[in-house]
């Protein structure tokens, strides 16, 4: 009897790391388009953009995509992808991940542990190319990218912080991450002069950093926001050196 017990609870045990096994061989062969899954163990969301054509066997660039503030309804990130970064980036081909912020907004230390543990995560279980991998964020997001790129420059190769507010510090820190900031000047929300007042700054300091102003875009019309952050394409092949 108690081997037959026994026999059960290994197999038991052997079914659910052939379904954890199943599980993780499923998202590592997603096909291409949109995925809304949960980092294992952690139950945190993200959404994965899988590129048409992507093979293991072809090491691609990762794009990650902090969104803005409001409500983390589920799977909060797609709605940036959707509207702004992954149509503007296509052309990179890269996988592009966005996840949902657990831990309120992006500046902090445990948001920036929590985008860490996906980037372990997603480079794991897809063939990434590490020395192109890009931030880019809106609003909240934008505040997040000029953080985070900050923090963990050994991360990104390049950040694109598009209508935020650079960190306190953002002037006096040694800048190894390349930066190109977008922000529009009729922005209501999130003035414009701290970016350039900070970009100034750092050019002073012999940083090259690019800066875009926005004309005529409201803090809320992200969708038009698409040909300024297409535009920056050739910058970010040449941080790149493609």
């Amino acid at each position: 009897m108690r081997s037959l017990i026994a026999a059960l609870l290994l197999g038991c045990v052997f079914g659910i790391r052939t379904a954890e096994a199943q599980q993780d061989a499923a998202l590592s062969v997603a096909a291409p388009g949109y995925h809304q899954l949960t980092l294992r163990d952690t139950g945190r969301r993200y959404t994965l953009v899988i590129p048409e054509g992507y093979s293991a066997n072809r090491p691609v660039p990762l794009v990650v995509s902090l969104h803005y503030g409001g409500e983390v309804s589920p799977f909060y990130g797609r709605g940036l992808l959707e509207a702004l970064v992954e149509p503007a980036l296509r052309e990179l081909g890269a996988i592009f991940v966005a996840p949902d912020s657990a831990a309120g907004d992006w500046a902090n230390p445990l948001a920036a542990r929590h985008v860490m543990e996906l980037l372990d995560d997603i480079e794991a279980r897809y063939n990434i190319d590490t020395t192109r991998t890009l931030l880019t964020g809106y609003s909240m997001g934008g505040r997040g990218t000029w953080y985070l790129a900050a923090q963990h420059p050994e991360r990104f190769s390049a950040a694109v912080p598009i209508a935020g507010r650079p960190q306190p510090d953002s002037a006096s820190i040694d800048w190894q991450t390349p930066l190109y900031v977008i922000h529009s000047a009729a922005d209501q929300v999130l003035a414009l002069q701290p970016n350039r007042d900070v970009v100034e700054q750092l050019r002073a300091r012999g940083l090259a950093v690019d800066l875009v102003v926005v004309d005529d875009l409201g803090h809320y019309q992200i969708p038009q926001y698409r040909p300024y952050l297409a535009a920056a394409l050739p910058w970010i092949r040449a941080v790149w050196n493609e």
